[in-house]
């Protein structure tokens, strides 16, 4: 069996690291049933997801000229 870790955010979602992978999914690469071994509570941290949704948007973002799809699509 795979081995994981789970992980507590601050905001209270759980992640699930893989610490171990077993012999079958490093040949065949199909997940068998986690095995949590170990438990961490990280504070200080917000998940990935809900960091991205606190981050301010960046200020030169506006500035940045993309390619229209349609008039691309269109030539």
């Amino acid at each position: 069996m795979c081995t994981f870790i789970q992980r507590e955010y601050c905001c209270g979602h759980f992640r699930f690291i893989a610490s171990r992978w077993c012999d079958v999914y490093t040949l065949t690469h199909k997940r068998c049933k986690p095995d949590i071994t170990h438990f961490e509570y990280v504070g200080q941290l917000l998940c990935g997801d809900c960091k991205a949704k606190n981050q301010p948007p960046v200020a030169w973002e506006a500035m940045i000229k993309r390619h229209n799809k349609r008039a691309v699509a269109s030539l």
